[in-house]
């Protein structure tokens, strides 16, 4: 995952989340099988692009590209079934590819990392290996912060061989350039 600033909610999301999160939260308590929607195509288009603005078109904790090799969806960082009154909360929300919210799915751990929090740095909490393709805990965390990494790669499938594979031919292909732009490549966490 790599760090994450978090622009302002466009304007349609700012104006009806509060009626949205009533209504939703309301319908839930009455049906608990009711279905979460978006209740307005162009305010959904605004919420996806707004969000995959703040990544470059990059999911939020893989890295992958959104959009071309990938829907572009949005993840409830905290899940809409557990978490209603967070459904349509702007810090709730995240572009994401289809690969981490296949794993993820409803899924949700107190100790989950959430790349736009201010204390959220990679290196902090992660380490590379260059050999492998992995994501593994860094050495110099303390427990908690591993526990909270190995958590974090196991609910978004961060480790699957496909991922690694994909993170050493970024890599290859990044090494070999002279002058690369790191906002050219996918999985950006890896190769800083």
């Amino acid at each position: 995952m790599r760090k994450l600033t978090r622009t302002a909610e466009p304007a349609c999301l700012q104006k009806n989340m509060g009626i949205w999160t009533t209504q939703f939260v309301e319908a839930r308590a009455k049906n608990p099988t009711h279905k979460f929607s978006w209740r307005n195509p162009s305010c959904y288009q605004a919420i996806r692009q707004s969000l995959a603005d703040m990544t470059q078109q990059h999911c939020a904790f893989c890295d992958g590209p959104i959009g071309s090799e990938s829907r572009e969806t949005v993840e409830h960082f905290r899940p809409k079934s557990q978490f209603p009154e967070l459904a349509y909360a702007w810090d709730n929300l995240f572009p994401c590819c289809d690969m981490c919210q296949s794993f993820k799915l409803e899924r949700f751990d107190e100790a989950l990392l959430k790349p736009d929090t201010l204390e959220y740095v990679f290196h902090h909490y992660f380490t590379v290996n260059y050999h492998t393709g992995e994501i593994e805990p860094s050495p110099r965390a303390d427990a908690i912060a591993q526990h909270r990494v190995l958590i974090t790669l196991k609910l978004y499938g961060l480790n699957v061989p496909k991922r690694k594979t994909m993170r050493l031919r970024e890599w290859r292909f990044y090494s070999n350039e002279q002058t690369p732009n790191i906002d050219d490549y996918n999985y950006r966490y890896f190769l800083e």
